[in-house]
């Protein structure tokens, strides 16, 4: 048995639990309604002076709501991988048979990646269809790469999710964990990036102007949330299809952080970091 073997089984025991079947409607009501409300009831400011929802416009218009949706998405999946193992002694049994814990950690994530990869991909059919029927000027190459893109910002949070599951051996504590990270990715990592600032200006905000040491700090911190990076590397992509990258390049002089691609970087660091440290954790761990 290696991590195929472990993530294989985890894919089976997900569909026999329902897991999948639940995700999968979920993802698949939230695609077709999030659509119809930026096309029919809040279309995108832009959309106004156009006259026109182009499918970058509704893209643009979902970003935010699905930055919120899929990672609950993604941790409600995972958040278990690890810990529920451990609660129920079948982790013992697993490790029994030829699985180092690396094995076990990387299966479980492939796993659950595997189980929120068919989730969103059967939601995301959904809503390209009511997309479809509803936006003025429709582009399926937009649409994909923003599913592409929403794919690997839910791989995100499986990693991390996963990650915090390896540390404990409690399932309590593993949710309260990945949505407690959540909840500062989403809500809070600008006030900590305020905050940095502040702190690193003489607890002051004057004289801070833009290119600066400490703006430039403020947006790096910024940048390195994965939902801004999803956001930004999501836009970066989509604009590059539809041929407005022009519109929003950054200026010749700007670190390269500020270049839209750095968000690419961001998301890869929060799927890597969060296994690592997981594993290490659950490697020196007394089962």
């Amino acid at each position: 048995m290696s991590w195929q073997a472990v993530a294989e089984k985890d894919f089976r025991d997900a569909i026999r639990s329902r897991l999948l079947v639940v995700l999968t409607v979920l993802f698949a009501l939230f695609s077709a309604g999030a659509a119809y409300v930026v096309t029919e009831i809040d279309p995108p400011q832009q959309a106004a002076f156009t006259g026109e929802v182009t499918t970058f416009l509704l893209i643009v218009g979902l970003l935010q709501a699905t930055a919120v949706f899929i990672p609950i998405v993604a941790i409600a999946a995972a958040y278990r991988s690890l810990a529920g193992e451990r609660e129920s002694g079948s982790l013992k049994l697993l490790l029994s048979l030829p699985n180092g814990r690396l094995d076990v950690v990387v299966g479980k994530f492939l796993g659950r990646a595997g189980v929120v990869a068919v989730a969103l991909f059967v939601g995301f059919a959904v809503g390209i269809v009511v997309t479809a029927s509803l936006a003025d000027a429709f582009s399926a190459p937009e649409y994909l790469a923003f599913v592409g893109v929403s794919l690997l910002f839910a791989f995100v949070f499986v990693a991390i999710a996963v990650g915090v599951s390896a540390f404990t051996a409690s399932t309590s504590r593993a949710a309260y964990g990945s949505f407690g990270l959540f909840v500062v990715f989403q809500f809070l990592w600008g006030v900590l990036a305020q905050g940095i600032a502040y702190a690193a200006n003489g607890f002051s905000f004057e004289g801070i102007e833009q290119g600066d040491t400490i703006f430039n700090l403020f947006q790096l911190i910024q940048i390195l949330s994965p939902t801004t990076a999803y956001q930004q590397g999501a836009r970066w992509v989509i604009r590059l299809i539809a041929e407005e990258q022009e519109a929003q390049q950054a200026a010749a002089d700007a670190p390269f952080f500020l270049e839209d691609w750095f968000g690419f970087v961001v998301l890869a660091f929060w799927i890597v970091v969060p296994l690592a440290a997981g594993y290490l954790r659950f490697e020196a761990s007394d089962l």
